[in-house]
């Protein structure tokens, strides 16, 4: 198997907004990797819990939309509906995310109006699932344009194209239904608070691969991965957080593993000890075929 592709653009000063390298990042893994844009490409993105700051602001994405524009390339926001807090269903959802102004393009709630719209998606080799709850309009689309945050976790450890794939593509119910030892209700009246109805840590880890499996098996999808704003939680944590380490660059390529691995690997190389936990994920992800661990990182 061809050892994948990677795509770093540094960070040289901070800035509020990336929008450039972002563009810079996308234009060079189209060119490098001979990509064919469809007519139609969604852009796949976290827009925060309310309360959240350090989550990717749509100005990042300003200059990616300009370019698709350019193209004639259709394209929109899209995200689901989250198990807790102001997002679990669409009105609300869109609520919030004009609050943190993503406003200049449309937004698609894949999973509709309740989190219930889902696709039934097979899990090959799957140890837990034997098929995921892939939110619809998501499961429909061949190519879509995953924009990632890295940063830590509570219990993944950290989160970027991997988890945004296994719980990002994931209905309300498949967030359920990865996060809980038991079978959660559509309505999700599980006590969230209570850890003892939580999985533990590592099967949540591998949990989340066998989803991200399941919404990225042959499909044609990209990833940039903004590897700014380090903190040490989730976009879906509605509570300010400071960054732990100085932002580091934005990432691009054409394997989710290959990217999650080398914003993890550069990072730890720039500060000379493991970042964030969770890394056992990398070894278990490729057993299942998400991506590859071994890569190429090419300096841009």
């Amino acid at each position: 198997m061809k050892t994948p592709n990677v795509y770093y653009v540094p960070v040289t000063s901070p800035k509020k907004q990336y929008a450039e390298e972002a563009l810079t990042a996308l234009k060079t893994l189209l060119e490098k990797e001979k990509v064919q844009l469809e007519a139609e490409l969604p852009l796949k993105v976290h827009p925060g819990e309310p309360g959240n700051i350090t989550y990717n602001k749509p100005g990042n994405y300003d200059r990616i939309i300009d370019f698709l524009k350019e193209k004639n390339v259709k394209t929109y926001f899209i995200e689901t509906n989250t198990v807790t807090g102001r997002r679990t269903n669409k009105a609300d959802h869109l609520r919030a995310v004009a609050e943190h102004g993503f406003s200049r393009i449309p937004f698609v709630i894949a999973d509709g109006e309740n989190g219930t719209d889902d696709v039934a998606v097979p899990v090959p080799g799957g140890k837990y699932f034997k098929t995921a709850k892939i939110a619809h309009e998501l499961a429909n689309k061949n190519q879509v344009l995953v924009l990632s945050h890295f940063k830590g976790h509570i219990t993944s450890g950290f989160g970027a194209a991997v988890k945004m794939l296994g719980i990002g593509f994931a209905s309300r119910r498949g967030k359920m239904e990865q996060h809980t030892i038991v079978t959660p209700p559509d309505n999700g009246t599980i006590n969230w608070g209570d850890s003892s109805n939580l999985q533990p840590n590592v099967i949540f880890r591998e949990r989340v691969a066998e989803y991200a499996l399941a919404a990225s098996r042959g499909k044609s999808h990209m990833y940039i991965t903004f590897a700014i704003n380090l903190v040490t939680d989730c976009d879906c944590d509605g509570v300010p957080m400071t960054p732990i380490y100085p932002d580091l660059g934005i990432f691009a390529s054409l394997d989710p593993l290959a990217i999650d691995k080398a914003c993890f690997d550069e990072l730890s190389r720039r500060e000379g000890k493991k970042p964030f936990e969770g890394d056992e994920m990398f070894a278990y992800a490729a057993r299942l075929g998400v991506g590859n661990t071994e890569y190429n990182l090419i300096k841009v």
